[in-house]
């Protein structure tokens, strides 16, 4: 009897990795931002976007404007962008897609009062407003990284490069 309650152990144990790597597995290709759909509705005066699952996500509505977005309004159903931190990096009107780039290269310097970010890419030196304010300790002078930008050429997120990548 003992013989068969550990080979049902030995069993869940293998179904039980098995799932957590194949997770795993998929996280490591998926992109680091959640594309969620939901609905405006007002929480506290201030807007926020509920998803299905129940979830909130506060929204600025100075983003929006900054984006060339209308200012969503209670009910609208849109699109936010979540980073690898649930912050709201974008919110979408439906129907529209972002059309993000990424563009590579050294940071010559963080202007956070100036709210800009200078790169030092294969086209020179570039300078980008930054919308994303708290940036990971990696992030700084000298930093191999790749930002992203969004519609209005904006910073929305920087993540420092994988060594040997593109360099």
């Amino acid at each position: 009897m003992s013989k068969l309650l550990v080979q049902a152990v030995v069993v869940l144990a293998l179904v039980g990795s098995s799932g957590q790597f194949a997770g795993a597995d998929q996280g490591s290709s998926a992109s680091h931002h959640q594309h969620l759909q939901g609905v405006v509705i007002d929480k506290g005066g201030t807007l926020a976007v509920k998803v299905p699952n129940g979830s909130t996500y506060q929204l600025n509505e100075n983003r929006s404007e900054r984006h060339g977005h209308a200012v969503p309004k209670v009910g609208d159903e849109v699109t936010v962008v979540i980073d690898e931190n649930n912050m709201v990096l974008e919110v979408h009107p439906k129907g529209t897609e972002g059309k993000h780039r990424f563009v590579t290269g050294e940071v010559v310097s963080i202007g956070v009062m100036q709210h800009e970010i200078t790169l030092k890419t294969a086209k020179g030196e570039q300078k980008f407003p930054l919308e994303k304010q708290d940036l990971s300790s990696s992030i700084k002078d000298g930093a191999h990284v790749r930002a992203e930008l969004n519609e209005a050429g904006s910073v929305i997120d920087v993540h420092p490069e994988k060594s040997g990548a593109g360099h």
